[in-house]
This record gives C-alpha cells, structure tokens and sequence, in this order.
C-alpha cells in the first residue's frame, strides 16, 4: 500500500464521519423546529379555548352563575295582536328552557269581560302591577324583561323586543339564588311552599321576595288578529302562566334584613295557602322572584333572580 493511497482513504474516512455528524445535526435541528411549531400551534388551541363562548340557555359556566328572567305579559282576551307576543315568550321558553319564567298578567281595559269575552282572567295583584307600572295605558301588547329600566322610556317592552331583551339579560352573572319547595294537600287544597334565597355576592340594599301563583292550560275566548275575518273570535284558545293569585303579597316580603354575604341563605315558609277550587293543582306553578326593594336604588323594582316549580 502507498502512503498517498492510506492517506486518501483515511481522509475519506473522516470526510464520511463529517458528512454524518453534519446530517445528523442538520435532522435534530429540524425536528427541533417541528417540535416547536408543533407545540406552539397546540399552545395557541389551548389559550383560545380558555374561555370558551357564554351559552345563554345554561345555568352556569365554569364558577360562574347566570341569572333567569322573569318576562311578563300584559295582556287580555280583547287585544286581537296578545296571541303573538304570547308566541314569542312560548319560543323564549324553548329557546332558554328553565331560564326564561313566564308570567301572563291579564289587566286593564282588554281583560275586561263583555257579553263576547266574559270569563274573568284579572287579580287583584295583576290590577296593581298593570296601575303601578302603567302597560296597559302603554297599549298591549308588551311587557317587562326582569322589569330593568324602571322609571325611565324603555322600561316597558313592546313583545318584538323581548328576544334581543332577554337574551342580554341571561348574560348577567346571578347574585342571586332561589329555590321552591312546593307540597299539595288534596284533601284541603292548600298549597304548602318553601322558598330558600341564597345570596351569590356580599349584597347590600333593600331585597323583597313576591311568591305568585299561576295556572296553564286555560281554555277560553280570545280576539286574534292573525285569523281571517270573522273566525278573529277564537272560543277554544288556550292561554298559559296566567297570573292567579299572590301567595304572600303583591309586593312581598322583606329578605336579608343587613347585608347579605356569599353562601348567607334565608328561608320563607308559606303553609295552609288555599288554592282556589276550581284551579287544577297539575296545571299551577309557583313563580318566585327577589327584586330591589330600595326606592333611591338607581335598579328599584328590577327583578334580581326568579324560578318557577310546579304545584304536583
């Protein structure tokens, strides 16, 4: 062997174990780099799913928990557009189920009867809700949205706004919590209701608690405007969640006496209420909800947090 021909190979050699090491970096360095990318893009998903979009028909979302609506209908069997805003707060209830409570309060000169319309569907409580807020002077139909906005022009709510209305008000966290306990005596028909209010937040103010009773199902006539001439008067139309009766008062009764911190929980007890015979326990629910009670509060009247639960 020559020294020049063992010199070439050994440099051939270490060319070769050059040419490795070199790729062998090259292939770390790039995968290095994917693995970053990689990670980095996963990183991004992660970040952007942290908070991840409010569902208005949920209860809670992560910790925190978003307020019902109480959306209340005033209405009567001589107002021939009532039968659409009745439509859209049935789609609000299919739409947010358990979220959105109804409250179908007949007043004023269109619940009045006649000879065409005489069965009675007005109370005492929805005659002094219509008067103290004035819808029935504001032309029905239209209603209130967790009664927000009181005492300025925007407080009653022609029925084509609830939708946008209510779909703004379940994005408020709820500093406020109620639950309903409701037991039926058959025998005597009385209703026996527990209603526990647990407060969300340190709460400071004056807070009162309405308990309502209301009934579905309830078929009688009803002047529609939708229908063509001369069928306008509909003898079979069912109404729903019409306002029956209070079960303590038409303005409630005082929670909270001082300030109520997080997790503090009260509860009003409701017993012997006589149900009107002539109402079917099965088609009533107990409406319950706890409203700013402070005349100097800037939200006097607006509806804090409201439930509903059936009587049986």
């Amino acid at each position: 062997m020559s020294v020049c021909t063992g010199i070439e190979r050994f440099n051939h050699q270490h060319f070769i174990q050059f040419l490795n090491i070199h790729t062998m970096k090259k292939i770390l360095l790039h995968s290095v780099i994917l693995l970053t990318l990689i990670f980095s893009i996963a990183g991004c998903d992660f970040v952007n799913n942290v908070n991840p979009p409010v569902d208005p028909s949920s209860t809670t979302t992560g910790s925190v928990v978003y307020r019902n609506v109480l959306v209340e209908d005033y209405t009567g069997h001589k107002c021939g557009n009532c039968p659409a805003a009745a439509t859209q707060l049935k789609a609000l209830e299919a739409q947010y189920p358990g979220k959105v409570i109804p409250l179908a309060v007949h007043a004023g000169f269109f619940a009045q009867t006649n000879i065409t319309y005489p069965t009675d569907f007005q109370t005492s409580v929805g005659d002094a809700y219509d008067l103290q807020f004035g819808n029935s002077s504001a032309g029905n139909p239209n209603g209130l949205v967790n009664r927000v906005g009181y005492g300025t022009g925007s407080f009653i709510r022609q029925w084509s706004s609830w939708s946008s209305e209510v779909a703004q008000q379940l994005q408020r966290p709820a500093i406020f919590n109620i639950k309903i306990h409701n037991t039926f005596n058959t025998a005597t028909s009385e209703l026996n209701t527990d209603i526990t209010v647990k407060s969300l937040a340190y709460n400071t103010g004056t807070y009162k608690l309405v308990v309502l009773l209301t009934e579905d199902s309830l078929v009688a006539e009803q002047l529609d405007y939708s229908k063509p001439s001369g069928q306008q008067t509909v003898l079979n139309y069912e109404f729903n969640h019409v306002l029956r009766a209070a079960v303590n008062s038409t303005w409630g009764d005082a929670v909270f006496a001082t300030a109520a911190n997080i997790n503090d929980s009260v509860v009003k007890t409701y017993h012997n209420f006589p149900v009107n015979p002539s109402y079917r326990p099965g088609k009533c629910h107990v409406v319950a909800y706890i409203y700013d009670a402070s005349a100097t509060s800037p939200t006097y009247y607006e509806v804090l947090e409201a439930n509903e639960e059936k009587v049986k």
